[in-house]
């Protein structure tokens, strides 16, 4: 380090003597100088004359240009009306128009023509709001009609424009005239001032002289100061926390500091002359330096190398090696010859930090993971039990006599599970609400008030036990149909409804909606639920929508209650994109307002609601209609009471344990509806409802889905698997004759795709569903993706056949519910028959449906396209 400094003072010693040959070549300077600059003047000002005189004539030309055109445009409205409006004279009007509105155009732009009169007195009549461009641009661009329609007019407009353009024109030129002239002589004045100022600044340069003699004796005083600068650099380097390290061209190391013999573990003396490349290494190189050198030149791509610095291993004692962040640098010494510069910092400890952050980072993923499982078996293991709790004592009240006593206990039993299953769907619908998946909820096209007016209907006997009053006030016709996940708008009005009934005795419960006008295609709607109840106190405000949060003994002993509804109610708020305010006080009632902007639905989009009940309601199976119901589903107690309520409607039943037995039985015989539940032994309800649409007597026949999980992202799954509806557990009498009055009709609701019509490659009607609801732009994406992921897929299932048949299964399985969900039929049944064969160890038959289905891929692209979406994807 001694030595390199040193050699920065010989340079300054060097400095010196270059400062004698200053002086001799300052006159030689002064002298080319003055002569340069005789030179220089007399040729700008030849120059500026001839450029002068070529802008002006430009300028000129552009003015004068614009009487021809816009004569040209007079003559072709005139050509135009001669000839009757043709389409080929109309396009050599829109021509001359074109070349018109640019003339005047390039006339507004321009810095030398914007004062001139063609542009001050025309700026109004052409460009101002109402002007020529803006009454007549549209029709040029518009269509033709109107175009041929408006030729009159246009003439009549050119005639009184011609006398005034050309006016114009006249006086501009002779204002661009006379303003050349006096640019021309101001110029050659500043020329004239610009030479003196040149004899000036010569005669300053003489005095420079004199002063740069008077500064050599301070420039030996600046060499003790660099002395010493360089004596404090040299202490800042060696007390450095990195290590510095030096090294010649050849890769030799020349210095270093007290931080680097730390980090080596090796003495200065012993370090110098060692090669860099033995003491630091980078993976895959052997000499670091060598490649630093070529990638500096653009010879090689160091692509590890990022802003200066990567990451390469120091050895320490010649054996250990240590990570370290190394920031290279090639540098030039004393006397011009190359050096190489490295900073090295121990990393040890830091990537020992993050290998601790990933692992945390990872285990709370898989918690997360193990939450969302947790959840899940939750929804079908707690939901399944209330399933049949609720069904049984609704049987037990329909369906056996009853003494007064036995009707209020079984009333108990009904209630209570019914306010389990409540606290369940709170609980579960926090957890969702709070997570990423919040925004996986569908949206639906509905009506507000019409949901409000059944929360209200079904709220009518829990608030008439409370002796309470249901009031609604809307303007009738008002409240628009909006596009929205209802299911959250529902959740936000159901708890603050409950809850006002709750916190009320012997009043009333009034909800008022109105719409106020957003921007345009928005909606603003303001729904409050005011009570008449016990009220809040101001401080407790704010906490009664905390998770959890009772208040005192106003709430928490007058009331049972988790805590969760209100809570519930503000996350679904938040995730429709609105807010929840209240204004409250104790002793005298609650008002919460539900404010948010909300899409309003397209009448021309053909967009029609969504959910049944806010549509004409479809006309119900007679009562007197037997249906042949097949009913999947594992559990005895469920089966049971599922099969008692149908047998109590006359329909015939018949019973399956698993989603195998179901498909066997499906493939047999024809069966009018189908209730598949989802979570069953063997193969679940997703898989067996993909067997059955693949054919046998059943395949076309409407497949009811049965299931304890609620969860709105599980609904793509459900219907991509082919089912045409689902029914959530507990599964009452009301549903059931719901769901069977909408599909109940002998089951033909499901078309069996014509294969002549896409070579059998999509499910049309899923594909034209899916079209007219997401749009053709998001079908090509989503198209092209899955397209690709499909052909990823295959090639992951094929490779992990030979050690985890089970794996590939699994990959096969993944992309089958997507293609299933969009049409892709046949990109499904060969997936799905990847999974069966992997599943079943038949290796040399999975190999086969991979084959076919790779052939299949550009089948798939060509069908694609034939429905008019423009794929660009490798599949072909």
């Amino acid at each position: 380090m001694t030595q390199f400094f040193s050699e920065a003072l010989e340079a300054d010693g060097i400095s010196r003597a270059a400062l004698r040959l200053r002086h001799v070549g300052l006159g030689l300077v002064a002298a080319v100088t003055l002569a340069a600059m005789a030179f220089i003047f007399w040729d700008i000002d030849r120059q500026l004359d001839h450029n002068n005189t070529s802008d002006s004539d430009n300028v000129t030309w552009v003015i004068a240009q614009v009487e021809v055109d816009l004569l040209k445009l007079d003559r072709a409205v005139t050509d135009a009306i001669m000839a009757g409006a043709t389409p080929e004279a109309l396009d050599r009007l829109r021509l001359a128009y074109d070349i018109f509105y640019s003339r005047m155009l390039v006339i507004a732009r321009s810095e030398n023509i914007t004062a001139l009169p063609i542009d001050v007195n025309l700026r109004d009549s052409v460009w101002s709001a109402g002007g020529f461009f803006e009454r007549f641009t549209p029709l040029i661009d518009g269509p033709e009609p109107a175009l041929a329609a408006a030729l009159p007019a246009f003439a009549a407009e050119l005639d009184g424009m011609t006398p005034k353009v050309r006016e114009q024109v006249v006086a501009s030129l002779q204002g661009v005239m006379g303003e050349a002239d006096r640019d021309r002589a101001d110029l050659r004045r500043s020329l004239q001032v610009f030479a003196a100022a040149a004899l000036g600044l010569l005669g300053l340069m003489l005095g420079l002289s004199t002063v740069i003699l008077m500064q050599n004796r301070a420039q030996m005083k600046r060499a003790a100061v660099t002395a010493r600068a360089v004596h404090n650099l040299r202490a800042t380097i060696e007390s450095a926390l990195d290590a510095v390290v030096i090294a010649d061209a050849q890769g030799r190391i020349i210095d270093c500091n007290r931080s680097a013999e730390a980090l080596f573990q090796l003495p200065r003396h012993r370090a110098r002359g060692a090669r860099f490349s033995d003491m630091v290494r980078a993976d895959g190189l052997d000499d670091p330096l060598a490649q630093l050198h070529l990638h500096l030149r653009g010879k090689d791509d160091w692509a590890g190398l990022r802003d200066g610095r990567i990451e390469m291993k120091a050895i320490r004692n010649g054996s250990v090696a240590v990570p370290v962040e190394a920031a290279l640098a090639e540098a030039k010494g004393a006397g011009g010859e190359p050096l190489f510069i490295a900073f090295l910092r121990d990393i040890s400890e830091r990537l020992e930090r993050e290998e601790s952050l990933r692992k945390a980072r990872n285990d709370a993923l898989k918690g997360e993971e193990a939450k969302a499982r947790f959840l899940a078996v939750m929804s079908h293991e707690m939901r399944t039990p209330l399933n049949g709790l609720i069904a049984a004592a609704e049987l037990l009240q329909s369906s056996t006599r009853q003494d007064e006593r036995q009707s209020w206990l079984s009333e108990i039993v009904l209630s209570c599970g019914w306010a389990a299953l409540d606290q369940v769907n709170n609980v579960l619908e926090l957890t969702r609400l709070g997570s990423a998946s919040a925004v996986s909820y569908p949206v639906a096209v509905f009506s507000p008030e019409q949901v409000v007016t059944e929360l209200l209907l079904q709220n009518e006997p829990h608030a008439a036990k409370r002796g309470n009053a249901l009031l609604l006030e809307v303007d009738k016709g008002t409240i628009p149909l909006v596009r929205a996940p209802r299911q959250l708008f529902l959740r936000v009005l159901y708890n603050l409804v409950g809850n006002a009934i709750k916190f009320t005795d012997a009043g009333s419960v009034t909800v008022r909606m109105r719409a106020q006008e957003d921007e345009p295609g928005k909606v603003r709607l303001l729904v409050s639920v005011a009570d008449t109840g016990i009220g809040i106190a101001h401080d407790d405000l704010m906490r009664i929508f905390h998770n959890f949060e009772t208040l005192d003994d106003s709430y928490a002993r007058m009331r049972e209650g988790t805590g969760l509804g209100l809570g519930i109610a503000k996350l679904s708020a938040e995730a429709l994109g609105g807010e929840i305010r209240v204004e409250s006080r104790l002793g005298e009632g609650s008002t919460f307002t539900l404010d948010v902007i909300l899409p309003v639905a397209s009448a021309e989009a053909g967009d029609q609601p969504d959910d049944p009940r806010s549509a004409p309601a479809a006309a119900p199976a007679p009562a007197d209609q037997v249906l042949s119901i097949l009913v999947a589903e594992d559990n005895p107690i469920n089966s049971l009471l599922l099969t008692e309520m149908l047998h109590l409607r006359g329909h015939r039943v018949t019973v399956t344990v698993d989603g195998l037995e179901a498909v066997e039985r499906a493939a047999r015989e024809h069966f009018d509806v189908i209730l598949m539940d989802i979570s069953m032994p063997r193969m679940d309800g997703l898989e067996a409802t993909r067997r059955i649409r693949q054919g046998g007597q059943s395949a076309a026949v409407p497949i009811i889905g049965v299931t304890a999980n609620a969860s709105p992202d599980r609904m793509p799954d459900f219907l991509g698997a082919g089912m045409d509806d689902v029914i959530v557990k507990p599964i009452t009498r009301g549903a059931l004759a719901k769901v069977l009055a909408t599909h109940g009709d002998g089951g033909q609701r499901r078309p069996v795709p014509d294969p002549a019509a896409t070579g059998g490659m999509l499910d049309d009607a899923v594909f034209a569903e899916t079209v007219e609801e997401m749009g053709r732009d998001f079908v090509e994406r989503v198209a092209a993706k899955c397209l690709a992921e499909v052909e990823a897929s295959v090639t992951a299932a094929e490779a992990a056949l030979s050690g985890d048949p089970a794996g590939a299964a699994r990959i096969a399985h993944k992309s089958a519910g997507a293609a299933a969900t969009i049409g892709l039929a046949r990109l499904h049944r060969g997936l799905a028959a990847i999974e069966t064969a992997a599943l079943a160890g038949d290796t040399p038959q999975a190999r086969t449906e991979i084959a076919d289905l790779r052939a299949a891929l550009p089948a798939t692209v060509a069908a694609l396209r034939a429905q008019g979406l423009a794929l660009d994807c490798p599949a072909d």
